[in-house]
């Protein structure tokens, strides 16, 4: 019985990671919806690419330099200077 379960859980806990992992596209639409979003926000959006399921963007803002990673809802998560 156990052995059954863990073999459920394992498959559900890899088909929502995939799930999870297919949100996250980098192609031209949601880069451009990247750039605008934080444009509006005051930054200067340089190099756009994908790192651990997220997207993570270059910018500046007032002189300083800021990786911006956002989810696949293109919502920030963390913002770290660089």
């Amino acid at each position: 019985m156990f052995k059954k379960t863990l073999t459920a859980l394992a498959l559900v806990s890899t088909v929502a990671t995939a799930a999870f992992a297919s949100d996250v596209i980098l192609n031209d639409e949601n880069t451009a919806k990247i750039r605008t979003m934080l444009t509006e926000q005051g930054y200067e959006v340089g190099k756009i690419k994908l790192e651990d399921g997220l997207y993570e963007a270059y910018a500046r803002k007032d002189g300083m330099k800021y990786e911006v990673f956002m989810n696949g809802a293109f919502e920030v998560v963390k913002v770290k200077e660089d």
